[in-house]
């Protein structure tokens, strides 16, 4: 078996050492590790002991202790880098797409849901292309430093995007099915939905830094429990296809609903409050430094340098103070 002449001939420590890239997601990592090393990533799976063709996303959701100590032992990589790469445990894990096994042709239907989306510009500007973690989110249709709609199958031949079946040694712009380049460009992603998409984001990375809502139910757990009508099946967000996500927010962000989110819901006033709110929302960062600014400029040329600290340090306290009150 060329997997047990692999592990047999490398011995301990594998000749090629990868770092991880920048928010980096597990699964790509490792892909990026096995081709690094020669094998191809449909393969690696059984260097690490696994079975299975979609051995790298069960990796990003449960990353088993024998398997970390195996890749820091052989990688070179220190465990809380690996660990970092995974996606569990995750206060966000209800707005993750789903890790779907499913046939070819169900897979190449744009009405399906597909586990990796991607942007096709991060992909270009990559010296490796690798993919992100921030791209397994339902809650996220298009790329904030390119402004374009994510992808989430191939351009050419609509399939879905599985770099874990790729059994040759091409890197992960390829399409595996029938080795198209990934890279297309899509188009620009509406300003509205982007501010809508943007405030989700914002909300979203302050209840993982602490700032949560008063009471036992998180924002996550709300938003990912809210169920969607399409057609006639009720889902979830991280059930929908990157298509009818684009769509829904869409719909959102012009204060109309044809999904017709269903009103037993506990969080469809969520929804359509972080909808409301959504166009005149400026961003966590671009508010704060706002704000600061002009405290400090408005003094500059009057007051002494402590005063000037004392307004900054009071000015962060009471945005912090309103912020969690809101």
């Amino acid at each position: 078996m060329p997997t047990r002449r692999y592990v047999n001939e490398a011995g301990r420590g594998w000749p090629v050492h990868v770092f991880p890239a920048p928010g980096e997601l597990l699964s790509s990592w490792l892909h990026r590790l096995a081709l690094a090393n020669g094998v191809p990533p449909q393969y690696f799976g059984r260097v690490l002991r696994l079975t299975g063709t979609a051995w790298s996303g069960q990796l990003d959701r449960n990353l088993p202790g024998h398997v970390l100590d195996l890749l820091v032992e052989q990688a070179g990589i220190p465990a809380g880098v690996i660990a970092g790469l995974a996606l569990g445990p995750d206060p966000l894990a209800r707005l993750r797409l789903r890790l779907m096994i499913k046939p070819p042709k169900s897979i190449a239907s744009g009405l399906q849901p597909t586990r990796m989306q991607y942007c096709p510009a991060c992909l270009t500007e990559d010296h490796a292309p690798y993919f992100r973690r921030s791209w397994t989110l339902a809650t996220r249709v298009s790329c904030f430093r390119h402004g374009r709609r994510l992808r989430d199958r191939c351009p050419s031949c609509g399939s879905g995007i599985v770099p874990s079946r790729q059994d040759r040694l091409l890197p992960q712009h390829v399409c595996v099915r029938c080795d198209g380049d990934l890279r297309k460009r899509t188009v620009r992603a509406e300003h509205d939905v982007q501010k809508f998409e943007g405030l989700l984001d914002d909300l979203l990375r302050l209840h993982v830094a602490g700032h949560r809502m008063p009471g036992q139910t998180t924002l996550p757990a709300l938003l990912g429990a809210t169920c969607f009508t399409v057609g006639t099946e009720p889902k979830s967000i991280a059930q929908l296809s990157l298509r009818d996500r684009q769509r829904l927010f869409r719909q959102l962000a012009e204060g109309s609903m044809p999904l017709h989110m269903r009103p037993d819901s506990l969080a469809t006033p969520i929804w359509s409050r972080i909808a409301r709110v959504a166009p005149t929302h400026m961003g966590l960062t671009k508010s704060l430094t706002t704000k600061i600014m002009a405290r400090t400029v408005a003094g500059r040329d009057t007051r002494p340098a402590r005063a000037e600290l004392i307004d900054l340090m009071q000015t962060i306290g009471r945005l912090h103070s309103d912020r969690r009150a809101s």
